[in-house]
């Protein structure tokens, strides 16, 4: 006969919950990391560290950068990985997918017309094209990754019926065999496959997914601890940067991979890249509960994660951003200051991003339940 759940079994796996909603918000930090870096020209070719003097490059800048984009490169994995987790024991609800939609539509649409108001967009340049861009976000995949959430959440009865009918064994063989297809084979080959779309693609994430729910239902047997979890995060992401470097190195010494390219190592279906969202998602999974006090922070600012990332990949501010803080011109200054200006600048916008997404849920709420 099963044990009674109590409330301090609810409590403890209250608290578990919050250790993976903290891993939540840190994926969406490093996804602003990665925008922050990718998008204002601080990935400087390796191959100019040699001469970046010359160039007015503080060599140290260049390799934090490349540092740092190594250990964020996981971040739409993880958050994927932990939607599998939580959605496997879920519900379709027509609701939630009205929910998805219109808050994409709210900061597409939403900016689109104020950038109209306020003389941001030229009233000229607005076309067809950019019609549909602005009201059809998913299908125009003005947000890659919402698009291929979308339609996960769409396929959730049929992806959660098929998992849960099959056993461990079934389970472990299909993830195995699919990560072959898709991730191990492109990682391993010095070219590119005419099939490989980088893991941008409903099908990538599709099987992160399935990832996600594997260790739902079986847990971790060789990283069932934080330590392992944390030893395999940071060891993919020190393979990362050493596969980018290998990779640079050959294109430059031998002429050879230039199709490929050293970003290859950085993309989200490569298998260092995958092995590091395992990692750190094992290490939060298997982190002792923390306090009931801090839990309850965490809960409350997790679900404004997702308008964090909406808010600073809307068309009006993708590129825009990164020069309100001068993040292009700190390769050239002292280390520190390019450190401290980059964590800053992915600070503050984390915290406009909640505060935006903060608004939206309060005015949804009084639309969805008026007093």
């Amino acid at each position: 006969m099963p044990a009674q759940t109590t409330v301090r079994d609810v409590k403890k796996v209250m608290k578990k919950n919050a250790n993976i909603e903290l891993l939540r918000i840190i994926s969406m930090l490093m996804v602003t990391m990665l925008h922050a870096l990718g998008k204002s020209g601080l990935l400087v070719d390796i191959s100019q560290l040699g001469s970046a003097g010359a160039a007015g490059i503080n060599p140290a800048n260049a390799m934090a950068a490349w540092v740092l984009e190594s250990l964020s490169i996981s971040a739409v994995n993880i958050f994927m990985l932990i939607s599998g987790y939580f959605l496997i024991n879920s519900e379709f609800k027509i609701k939630r997918l009205a929910g998805i939609v219109l808050q994409i539509l709210v900061y597409t649409a939403g900016s689109f017309g104020a950038g109209l108001l306020l003389g941001v967009i030229d009233k000229r340049d607005v076309s067809i094209y950019s019609l549909l861009n602005n009201f059809m976000p998913v299908h125009m995949e003005v947000y890659w990754f919402m698009t291929a959430y979308t339609v996960i959440y769409i396929c959730l009865p049929l992806i959660s019926k098929g998992i849960n009918a099959m056993n461990e064994k079934q389970h472990r063989l299909m993830l195995i065999l699919l990560l072959v297809y898709e991730c191990v084979i492109k990682s391993l080959l010095p070219f590119r496959l005419t099939s490989d779309t980088k893991g941008y693609s409903f099908f990538w994430y599709l099987i992160v997914f399935t990832a996600g729910a594997y260790f739902r239902k079986y847990g971790f047997r060789l990283l069932n601890s934080r330590g392992k979890g944390l030893a395999l995060y940071f060891g993919a992401a020190a393979l990362v940067l050493t596969e980018s470097f290998a990779i640079r190195f050959v294109i430059t010494r031998f002429g050879k991979l230039e199709e490929l390219g050293m970003m290859a190592a950085l993309e989200y279906n490569n298998i260092f890249v995958f092995l590091e969202a395992v990692g750190i998602f094992a290490a939060f999974v298997n982190a002792k509960p923390m306090r009931e006090s801090i839990g309850k922070v965490i809960c409350f600012l997790s679900p404004m994660a997702l308008g964090v990332y909406l808010l600073q990949e809307n068309f009006t501010f993708r590129y825009e951003w990164q020069k309100w803080f001068a993040l292009e011109s700190s390769l050239t200054q002292p280390l520190y200051i390019m450190l401290l200006k980059v964590i800053g600048a992915v600070a503050a916008m984390y915290a406009l991003g909640t505060a935006v997404d903060f608004v939206r849920r309060v005015y949804f709420e009084a639309l969805l339940n008026p007093s």
